[in-house]
């Protein structure tokens, strides 16, 4: 009777043995797939941080060069208007070229709707400078608020794409 006790003792001890086991690798298993999953999900996350980041920095620069070459048609207009007769292309390369090149990155970085309203901006904005350029104190009159319309659009559709909330 003794010797079958024993032996009920040790297959019992054995059997919880095996089954702390077998509850140790299968919590090890899930710890692992949850720790891979969240390694993989704060990936995405930091994508997508990058991304945003990356617009808004794209964004930001557009904007800055726009409002130097909006100053720089400014003078034009403001020069040509007392008899001047400044060289636009001198007058405002650096401002155009600073203006290309942050068109450039914004195209490559940002969605179809901010592609799309840059562009519209660009138009106002160089329809504006001729204006400057001839003097054309009514096509500025109808040009220059057209242009702060495209901006204010152009600035909307970047905060929406953003996630901004006004």
């Amino acid at each position: 009777m003794a010797d079958a006790s024993a032996w009920v003792v040790l297959a019992g001890a054995l059997g919880g043995v095996a089954l702390t086991g077998a509850l140790g690798l299968v919590t090890a298993a899930q710890t692992h797939r949850w720790n891979e999953r969240t390694r993989v999900q704060t990936g995405r996350e930091q994508e997508v941080r990058d991304l945003r980041d990356q617009r808004r920095q794209a964004s930001h620069s557009y904007l800055v060069a726009t409002n130097e070459f909006y100053l720089a048609v400014d003078q034009v207009y403001l020069k040509s208007g007392r008899g001047e007769h400044p060289d636009p292309d001198e007058h405002r390369r650096a401002e155009m070229k600073e203006l290309q090149n942050a068109y450039v990155e914004l195209t490559i970085t940002v969605g179809a709707e901010v592609r799309k309203r840059a562009r519209a901006y660009n138009k106002a904005l160089f329809a504006l400078a001729e204006a400057a350029q001839q003097a054309d104190q009514q096509a500025w009159s109808e040009l220059e608020p057209e242009q702060r319309r495209a901006r204010y659009r152009l600035r909307e559709a970047m905060r929406a794409e953003l996630g901004i909330p006004d």
